[in-house]
């Protein structure tokens, strides 16, 4: 026990399947709450919902409680999860830097949390208890051939870099164009960190080694 508390031994499949379980069944109620009340608002909702992306605004309401009704479901239920997360990656985005662009912080930490939850299970997954992992685990399929051409410090600055240009961002430093740039420099910096490959380390002859 004091080897998991004190020396980080990482979870056990077991405990990760569990932990990733939990994950998604509570921030999927809880976002559930949302998307309800916008369905019981609707009337009121739709004269006045925010329109960020200039589509209208029913169809801006629409797309926020798909997302937030139906791709929450599919969390809960583990099914179709990748998607469904990246579903709602995309509307927590245009919650916190669109329509929270302005505000102060504490109006958008809420869609903050959310994004960064739903960023890791776009990462991670359903996981063995959902029904992606009844229905479409093809382990016998899946031949060790993930590679990594990163170190583990370089993956852990390329998150801090992402992380300070975030705050940049969100505290307001920059605007327009130049907080646009920087939110867009930050995605690639995110992607590689998590996935551990980069294509311009492979350009210029980077060993890859298997993860």
């Amino acid at each position: 026990m004091k080897e998991f508390w004190l020396w980080d031994v990482p979870a056990k499949e077991e405990q990760r399947a569990i932990a990733n379980l939990f994950l998604r069944i509570f921030v999927g109620f809880v976002m559930l709450t949302h998307g309800f009340l916008k369905i019981v608002d609707f009337s009121t909702l739709s004269t006045n919902f925010f329109d960020p992306l200039g589509i209208g605004i029913v169809p801006s309401l629409i797309l926020s409680i798909f997302a937030e009704v139906v791709c929450s479901f599919l969390l809960i239920l583990g099914l179709l999860t990748r998607p469904a997360a990246l579903i709602l990656v995309v509307n927590m985005t245009v919650a916190a830097f669109l329509v929270h662009s302005e505000t102060a912080f504490a109006q958008k930490e809420l869609a903050l949390m959310y994004w960064a939850i739903y960023i890791v299970i776009t990462v991670i997954g359903g996981g063995r208890y959902s029904l992606d992992g009844v229905l479409f685990a093809r382990k016998q399929l899946v031949k060790n051939t993930c590679k990594i051409n990163m170190s583990p410090f370089d993956r852990i600055i390329r998150l801090y870099i992402a992380f300070v240009l975030w705050y940049f961002i969100l505290a307001g430093i920059v605007h327009g164009a130049v907080a646009i740039i920087l939110l867009i420099l930050s995605i690639p910096l995110m992607v590689t960190s998590f996935w551990g490959y980069c294509h311009m380390y492979s350009m210029v002859g980077k060993k890859c080694k298997q993860k």
